[in-house]
């Protein structure tokens, strides 16, 4: 690789994010003054060699040319000043994230902002890399991040004995890389840095916490105590004479483990994801290091260990793990990490704590395995088919390009699933409310509608795989919009059939007629025939249950393709003067039902 930092090069891998202007120079003296003589947010500048760099407490950081990344850039920061005391440490986040991505070594991070590493198993942390946040600017200020971060340095280049570099931990990565991959995860933190979203993951990465340190103040000297946490504004929670008290700012150095108080566990960074496309890739490696990066953390502790640290039964931790969905894990077998560990605990409190009884949080723990299972399946095969393209299939290139992906939507995803929770929560929560009121009687009233697409089975032999996928997803694709444009709920899909229901009758009525229309205009989705019923069900486990569900079915199947065949009940709650042509059919005899009185409707001519 190339001794010089390429600017083409740098620029080009930002080319389609925020970064506004990326400077390259091939000395400088401090790339965080030129920044703070002029702090536009999202400019970036970094030097082949920076001559005066300083850390915190103006302390110097030196290195050869063309050895380290000397990385300066402003990004906003959050409207909330209680928030500025944690945007140093979750840079050390996002720095951490990169670091690890791309070189695969060991990493923690030191409050409040150095990344430590190791060089061996059994070696020491030292410092790879310094972080200094400085506040610039006026009525909109910014922050200016400076990172320095030893990349390419021998042993006899490292400023300090308690110094490391990437090139000493038997990494080998381009500068350019380390900068592209560093910008783009400020990108993702900076747009959470305004909540709390990110700072367990500080916690969990910072090895300070559960050390005895010692702390510089200052005029003040400095004291020795246990660092016991980080408090909600950034700040070092240290423990002196049974009196704990919160630190902004200070020089740490860690001393020991606090006397009678295990260590927290050691933090490994998750493996690197071995190249894909190697030819003699190991499938168990690769899934190993897939999981490590998706779950933070490898696998580390057996059934047993896990409900020692937990401090919850080896039953009751196996019943978490059941009601889940997932495999026993053998006695023997190392299958947990720090991510499992941590579910067991927050499922313990909602018990321990009083908000949920025990049948009821193994319920949830159930909802959410099976609702999160298909979502995983249906998003990896989402994502297997774009990165198919035209091949079709999935063979081994396509299993690790999709997994490799997947594992960098990940955490850019996460957030949107909770958002999307908290909105359908909303939602549901409405829908409870008005439910409940006027009545209170077992169930509540809904329209619920059947789509059945026809002759599916003869189609299912004639498509081939590819074509059959595309079919199911844009079904499910043209009954969420039409549903939920609508204000109706999506019960379920079933490759052929969407379950679906509605508070009121006109909104179930409209679904069907746009259901059925835009089935008709396309080339792709077959005919569609849709049934209804209006009456009580049973809502349960997101399902719905009674005699109205079964009639909208047998509704469904009454009706001949292209048509929409309701019962009395949805005539009797339609509107007056809503535009639906009606035409009654003979009663219909249902299976398991009984005779009916049926209609067939239509909108009218325009």
């Amino acid at each position: 690789m190339s001794p010089d930092l390429r600017a083409d090069v740098l620029r080009d891998a930002l080319a389609a994010t925020v970064w506004r202007e990326v400077a390259v120079h091939d000395e400088v003296a401090s790339t965080n003054d030129l920044l703070l003589a002029d702090p536009r947010p999202w400019r970036v500048v970094t030097a082949n060699h920076q001559t005066s760099g300083r850390g915190r407490l103006d302390r110097t950081w030196e290195a050869p040319p063309a050895t380290s990344i000397a990385l300066s850039c402003t990004l906003p920061l959050p409207a909330d000043q209680a928030r500025w005391g944690w945007v140093p440490l979750l840079v050390g986040v996002a720095v951490r994230r990169a670091v690890a991505d791309l070189a695969g070594v060991q990493l923690a991070l030191k409050w409040p902002n150095d990344l430590l590493a190791l060089t061996s198993p059994d070696a020491d942390w030292r410092k790879v890399a310094g972080i200094l946040c400085t506040v610039a600017g006026g009525e909109a200020p910014v922050v200016v991040v400076g990172i320095g971060l030893n990349v390419h340095q021998g042993a006899d280049q490292l400023p300090t004995q308690v110094s490391t570099s990437l090139r000493e931990c038997g990494a080998d990565v381009a500068r350019e890389d380390l900068i592209a991959c560093i910008l783009r995860e400020l990108i993702v933190v900076q747009r959470q840095w305004a909540t709390s979203a990110l700072d367990d993951d500080y916690r969990s990465a910072c090895i300070t916490i559960g050390q005895q340190v010692r702390l510089q103040t200052g005029a003040e000297g400095h004291l020795v105590g246990d660092a016991v946490g980080v408090d909600a504004v950034g700040r070092l929670l240290i423990t002196t004479e049974g009196q704990t008290t919160a630190y902004a700012a200070g020089d740490v150095v860690h001393v020991r483990p606090t006397d009678g108080t295990p260590a927290p566990p050691t933090v490994e960074s998750p493996a690197a994801i071995p190249p894909v496309g190697t030819a003699e890739l190991d499938p168990a490696d690769f899934v190993d290091a897939i999981e490590a990066r998706l779950m933070g953390h490898p696998r580390s502790m057996r059934r047993s260990e896990i409900s020692r640290a937990s401090g919850i039964s080896q039953a009751q931790t196996a019943t978490m793990w059941r009601s889940l969905g997932f495999a026993r894990a053998r006695d023997d077998e190392v299958f947990f990490g720090e991510a499992d560990l941590e579910a067991l605990r927050r499922f313990d409190a909602l018990v321990q704590d009083g908000l949920l009884d025990n049948p009821t949080a193994l319920a949830l723990t159930r909802a959410v395995g099976r609702s999160t299972d298909r979502m995983a399946m249906w998003s990896l095969q989402l994502i297997a088919d774009m990165v198919s393209g035209d091949r079709g299939g999935i063979d081994s290139d396509v299993a690790q390009r999709t997994a490799a992906l997947t594992v960098d939507l990940a955490e850019r995803m996460s957030p949107l699933v909770d958002y999307v929770w908290r909105r359908n929560l909303s939602v549901a929560i409405s829908r409870m409310i008005a439910d409940s009121e006027p009545e209170s009687h077992v169930g509540i009233v809904r329209t619920v509608g059947f789509a059945d697409l026809v002759n599916f089975t003869q189609l299912v032999r004639r498509l081939s795989e590819r074509e059959l996928a595309q079919l199911v997803l844009r079904f499910e694709s043209l009954a969420s919009d039409i549903v939920g444009a609508h204000g109706g709920a999506i019960v379920k899909t079933v490759g052929d059939e969407v379950l679906f229901t509605h508070t009121a009758v006109e909104g179930a009525v409209d679904i069907a007629f746009d259901l059925r229309a835009a089935a008709e205009a396309d080339d792709l989705v077959p005919t569609m025939r849709v049934g209804m019923a209006r009456g009580r069900v049973l809502a349960r486990l997101g399902d719905v249950y009674g005699t109205t569900v079964n009639r909208a079915s047998r509704l469904t199947g009454a009706a001949k393709p292209g048509k929409i065949m309701v019962d009395q009940e949805v005539m009797d709650g339609l509107p007056d003067g809503a535009a639906v042509r009606v035409r009654r059919r003979k009663r219909v005899d249902l299976a398991g039902i009984g005779s009916t009185d049926a209609f067939v409707i239509e909108r009218p001519p325009q």
